[in-house]
């Protein structure tokens, strides 16, 4: 179970709805409580105003006489009866004669005094000021009066909150709470999938817990029959795996010979291309030729023909030919190289060749390719030996090599250069003896580089960041097949994001004897 019953009981859902919903009407309550504090205050104290002015007109003349008669008994007599007024905290008279009467407050208490002025009762003179009343409203018994009211109102929000508790408590946990613990106790059943109960959980329910509960137990016994087939598969899942990766095993051989077949298709047209130069010269070449022999013969019948002209016209000759001479072979080296690569990549067989020379014959027959982009290929080939290997095996590498670092080495970017180097390694080698040989040859990039999760990918099968985009994943495999299988070396691959990849391949010079049971009598190899 994800939770334990205490743990459920503090985040049962009933609690939270009960808790979000007193909360909401708890902050209702506060404001209406804040609003009608303020309506009551300010209500209370208008009245207590009103109150004050009412009695203080009623004893304004009698306040007047006795200042202007200077009756001090009298004055404070009227001070004494406006004081006994229940909202009245203290009265006091000052004048500019006669001193003040009663006791002042100064300071923030002075400035929350009424004032009223008092003007001289005689008739005769100007009603000029005699003195200035100030009457202090008793806060207190305002505040007592509205804390009272106040408090009433709160305390019977509080026992409204505490019922309306009770009462969504009982409603939700009848309608709610109790079907949703039930449904949950059936997802905690030990072993629901495997062996789900049969009584419907909810009998009779048709609202929205009794459609869940229904779809939750159509879900589980569609998951039990599930379960089911997947045990039934396991029994013979071997048989099914034996036979699924034998029609991958067909599949992939079918896809890789489809792709050398597609490589070999690209190198015909680019080599194709590539003859067109030399060839079309050759035939304007051979043209103007005809032309100047075409002359000679006109001239030799009118019997016109100069020596001067003659010379100029052998001159002529003599440079065409030059020109049909080094454009037919330019033309033958480009045969020669796309003859021996094609037959090394079809044929399998096993022959002498030298090492170096492969690479560069390959990479005169990429020339067509190579020449579209704005990449750079450098050679740095030390290891000019000859071997007993298989030639077309080290071409297509080297073709597949290339190819992968253009297609994807230089993504997004408008130059870049590709390094290849090999050298001649002396020592022990794959456990052979002292003193025996190894090639040990690279390409290097400086591109976009590999991120490292997918290092581990390059050689799978498949494996490609450009499906769809005329990426098939077999160029890396083939390479792998191609050295380990027929070359009997090893590969391995380097790489850091925006430095660039390097692979690096090591082949021994002399095939340990464990290989020549995988040649046939024709010296095929068998992979």
């Amino acid at each position: 179970m994800p939770y334990a019953p205490k743990e459920m009981g503090r985040a049962s859902l009933s609690r939270t709805f009960i808790l979000y919903t007193l909360g909401l009407f708890a902050i209702l309550g506060l404001i209406f409580v804040g609003v009608l504090t303020k309506f009551t205050w300010d209500a209370a104290n208008a009245r207590a105003i009103g109150v004050t002015e009412a009695f203080f007109e009623a004893t304004k003349q009698p306040f007047e006489r006795a200042i202007w008669t200077v009756n001090a008994d009298a004055t404070l007599q009227l001070i004494r009866g406006l004081e006994s007024l229940d909202v009245v905290e203290r009265v006091w008279v000052e004048t500019p004669d006669t001193g003040n009467f009663g006791e002042p407050v100064s300071g923030f208490r002075r400035s929350e005094a009424l004032s009223y002025t008092l003007n001289s009762p005689s008739t005769i003179l100007h009603k000029d000021a005699i003195g200035q009343v100030f009457i202090l409203i008793d806060r207190q018994t305002i505040s007592y009066e509205i804390v009272s009211t106040v408090g009433f109102i709160a305390s019977a929000i509080v026992v409204y909150l505490l019922l309306l508790a009770i009462v969504i408590r009982t409603v939700f946990r009848r309608l709610i709470g109790l079907p949703l613990s039930r449904i949950v106790n059936y997802l905690s059943t030990p072993r629901l999938i495997e062996d789900p109960p049969k009584d419907q959980l909810m009998p009779g329910r048709v609202d929205e817990i009794g459609i869940l509960s229904g779809s939750l137990q159509a879900m589980v016994q569609r998951r039990h029959l599930d379960l089911k087939k997947i045990q039934e598969y396991q029994t013979n899942l071997e048989d099914l795996v034996a036979h699924r990766t034998e029609q991958l095993k067909l599949v992939q051989e079918e896809l890789i010979q489809a792709d050398n077949l597609a490589a070999l298709g690209a190198l015909v047209a680019g080599v194709s291309h590539e003859l067109n130069t030399p060839l079309g010269n050759a035939l304007m070449a051979a043209t103007t030729i005809k032309d100047s022999t075409g002359y000679l013969e006109k001239e030799l019948e009118q019997q016109s023909l100069s020596k001067e002209a003659l010379e100029s016209e052998v001159q002529k000759i003599s440079d065409t030919a030059n020109i049909i001479e080094k454009t037919l072979s330019r033309a033958r080296d480009l045969v020669g190289n796309f003859r021996q690569v094609a037959v090394d990549r079809q044929s399998e067989k096993k022959r002498s060749f030298n090492f170096d020379h492969i690479i560069r014959e390959t990479l005169a027959t990429l020339q067509p390719t190579l020449k579209k982009t704005p990449f750079e290929v450098d050679l740095d080939l030390n290891a000019d030996k000859v071997i007993d290997s298989y030639p077309g095996a080290v071409s297509q590498l080297v073709s597949n090599l290339v190819e992968n670092a253009i297609k994807h080495g230089f993504e997004g970017r408008r130059s870049g250069k590709v390094e290849l180097s090999s050298k001649v390694v002396t020592g022990k080698v794959d456990g052979g003896p002292e003193g025996t040989s190894k090639i040990v040859f690279k390409c290097r990039d400086d591109g976009v580089g590999i991120p490292e999760k997918n290092l581990k990918k390059v050689f799978e099968p498949f494996f490609t960041t450009k499906f769809g985009k005329g990426g098939s994943g077999l160029g890396m495999a083939i390479c792998y097949q191609l050295v380990t299988e027929a070359l009997n070396g090893t590969i391995s691959v380097v790489s850091e994001i925006g430095s660039g990849t390097e692979f690096t391949i090591e082949i021994p010079v002399e095939i340990p004897q464990a290989m020549t049971r995988k040649i046939d009598k024709e010296g095929a190899l068998k992979w």
